[in-house]
């Protein structure tokens, strides 16, 4: 997003059914063990309590003083997942943080600045978009965001006013304080369609949009808007479009065979996560979203990928995506394979993978070539 104001080796494939120890299942058990122990909550409380400082963003200075406790979040999360946790818990437990850092953030900032005036309607909402939308943040994630404006807070030259923009940035340059790397972008419904009209890859964002703050008027209409695309008469076309943002140049029958890669991209490479969201991407509802993940062997490779990209981002300690032969094997390790301690190979991942990226990649051409021709 534009950032317009700155501030197993055999053919068995039953080794990873039988891995439990870290993806389990989606329960309470293996998710809310813990949950007492993330202090989203203090961090929440905390935030609103700054919000009652007196004078001109007074309380914003104190936000820094909240990084430990974010960074306390990220660890507890981090070792629920080591510990057996699944990676859904993960990954939405990553997402409650942003948002309660992200709403406490804007509710301190419009009160500091008065930006609502006399109006109880805030003329701002702020949307989670991409992979934050879609509450899949990884370790090395960023925060993909967008500052909704109504069509009166801009002028032709695109100013917004002034206590708005002040808002926008004072949020902006906490969630850094705070430790979060952020995308993000401030634009009107109508320049967020104008846009998604020549920027695919800015449609696809927007297809997973989620309400975090502020006027749901806004929000509804941007709802309104991007729902006319995917139902009216030139739908297909715009789910083309989508499909066209997430495949990029490659073409499916290419990367059948790059699936066979022995250092894979689990998330732009042929069957990774960027192929299994077209599959369920391209033929958005007539709302305008995606449609859930249905077939077992989707929503098997979804968790296998997502695994493996959370922990090359936490064997790193940065955003890495690419499962190079020197971490396979302590991947495979907190996957709960048994490999020994020096081998420099991990053959079971790989196999897996391979099968994983294969069901995906045939879902992702199968969804494509559901469009019809004419729109193609």
């Amino acid at each position: 997003m534009k950032t317009l104001l700155t501030a197993s080796p055999s053919e068995s494939t039953e080794g990873w059914r039988g891995i439990r120890p870290i993806c389990g299942t989606p329960s309470a058990a293996a998710g809310d063990a813990t949950s007492d122990r993330v202090p989203t909550a203090a961090i929440r409380h905390a935030l609103r309590a700054l919000a009652s400082e007196t004078g001109p963003l007074a309380g914003l200075r104190g936000v820094k003083l909240l990084r430990p406790l974010v960074a306390q979040s990220h660890e507890v999360l981090r070792e629920r997942l080591e510990a057996g946790g699944s990676v859904e818990a993960y990954l939405r437990g990553r997402t409650r943080l942003a948002d309660s850092a992200v709403v406490g953030l804007l509710h301190i900032a419009s009160v500091s600045t008065r930006m609502r005036g006399g109006n109880m309607v805030a003329p701002l909402a702020a949307v989670a978009v991409g992979g934050y939308g879609r509450s899949e943040l990884a370790p090395g994630s960023d925060l993909d965001l967008l500052f909704l404006l109504p069509e009166s807070n801009q002028s032709r030259a695109g100013a917004v006013e002034a206590a708005t923009e002040t808002c926008i940035k004072a949020v902006v340059a906490g969630l850094w304080d705070l430790g979060f790397v952020l995308d993000h972008a401030a634009r009107s419904s109508r320049e967020c369609l104008d846009l998604a009209r020549d920027e695919p890859a800015v449609l696809a964002s927007l297809l997973n949009r989620r309400f975090l703050w502020g006027g749901f008027g806004l929000f509804a209409a941007l709802d309104i808007d991007l729902a006319g695309l995917f139902s009216g008469p030139h739908a297909a076309r715009w789910r083309r479009a989508v499909g066209s943002a997430l495949t990029g140049i490659r073409d499916d029958a290419l990367g059948v065979a790059q699936t066979l890669d022995n250092e894979p991209d689990v998330k732009q490479g042929p069957g990774g996560l960027r192929d299994l969201q077209r599959a369920h991407s391209v033929n958005a509802i007539a709302s305008g979203r995606p449609a859930a993940l249905a077939e077992p062997e989707l929503i098997e490779a979804h968790r296998f990928l997502w695994l493996v990209r959370c922990h090359l981002h936490l064997l790193v300690g940065r955003a890495e995506d690419r499962l190079r032969s020197a971490l396979q094997p302590d991947v495979a390790r907190r996957l709960g394979f048994d490999e020994p301690r020096r081998t420099t190979e991990a053959p079971r991942l790989l196999h897996i993978f391979r099968r994983h990226a294969h069901n995906v990649l045939q879902a992702a051409a199968l969804a494509t070539h559901s469009v019809p021709d004419q729109f193609r």
